[in-house]
């Protein structure tokens, strides 16, 4: 009897197995939800809805995306982390999200760290300092000099506090031991950057890139490692400010706890999707860069970035609770 008993829990538990096996393997087999915590028609949703389409293609299943813009990201990220973690919602974010906002946020409903699983990096994208016509400076080593002799004097816009326009320009000034004043925005920034009521404004290549070449304002600095091809003759801002290489990125996270296997499927898609050569001219139209990261690289890349922007907002005493 007993014998017979213990065949049969071994049996059974086999049977689980080799069920929750056969479902891993089969996933998708119903819709998978994409949260965008960002608006229609920005980056991010537009490359979510590209690769969309392309996951409903490759998988067989449909693939919706869900606008959820607002509180810096986090109700879209708070939603995926509270989803069931079987891989049927995604949140396809930023690295803000990930890398600013548990140190901005002191009250968050989600863990970033605990709650929510790196699949993959998408897109990187820097940014351009960009600069009223008349300002008396052509560059960021020339904007530094002229911040010296003139302390307080120049003003710069952002997106707001806490947001990488504001946090980048805390890092030269805590760097260059300069003071600038501080514009924070919600919107129309950039209008006030070409008539001159403030100096200047770190802006995404997306948006900032075609400022620059229509002639309303001029590039200071790129904020990536090196010199760009779209803007040949403008310094990288680490040629003025030793180390200061800052890019931007968006990627791929899903509910922790999901199986490794449907982690490791969606890794595979969404890198083999980011490479596709279609896929690559439609992220350099938005002048950022394929990534295609493994959950290891995307995680070490997180902790770096959140070790660094923890110290700025920290001694900057910036919360926005």
């Amino acid at each position: 009897m007993i014998k017979l008993f213990f065949t049969a829990v071994v049996a059974s538990l086999a049977a689980l197995a080799l069920g929750s096996v056969s479902a891993q393997t089969n996933y998708p087999s119903r819709t998978v939800r994409i949260i965008v915590p960002a608006a229609a028609g920005t980056s991010p949703d537009v490359l979510a809805r590209l690769y969309a389409q392309h996951l409903s293609q490759s998988l067989g299943q449909s693939f919706v995306v869900d606008n959820r813009p607002g509180a810096s990201g986090n109700l879209g990220a708070e939603a995926v982390a509270k989803a069931p973690p079987d891989g049927y919602t995604l949140l396809y974010g930023y690295n803000q999200i990930f890398t600013m906002n548990p140190h901005l946020f002191t009250k968050l409903a989600y863990d970033s760290t605990k709650d929510l699983a790196p699949v993959t990096q998408t897109v990187g994208t820097a940014y351009v300092l960009a600069g009223n016509n008349n300002l008396p400076a052509q560059d960021l080593a020339g904007m530094i000099d002229y911040a010296r002799k003139n302390p307080g004097k120049l003003a710069y816009a952002s997106y707001g506090p806490g947001t990488a326009s504001h946090l980048i320009m805390e890092l030269i000034q805590d760097s260059e031991k300069i003071q600038l004043l501080h514009v924070p925005y919600k919107q129309g920034q950039m209008t006030d950057v070409i008539s001159g009521q403030v100096a200047m404004v770190i802006e995404p290549f997306p948006s900032g890139i075609p400022m620059v070449k229509s002639g309303r304002v001029k590039a200071l600095a790129v904020t990536g490692e090196k010199r760009i091809a779209e803007l040949p003759n403008v310094p990288a801002m680490n040629e003025a400010v030793r180390g200061l290489n800052l890019l931007g990125w968006q990627g791929i996270w899903t509910t922790a706890g999901t199986p490794p296997e449907v982690i490791t499927r969606l890794n595979a898609e969404f890198v083999r999707i980011t490479m596709l050569p279609d896929m690559q001219k439609r992220i350099q139209d938005f002048a950022s860069l394929p990534i295609g990261s493994s959950p290891q690289e995307m995680a070490a890349v997180i902790q770096r970035e959140s070790r660094q922007w923890g110290v700025v907002i920290r001694d900057k005493h910036i919360i926005l609770d």
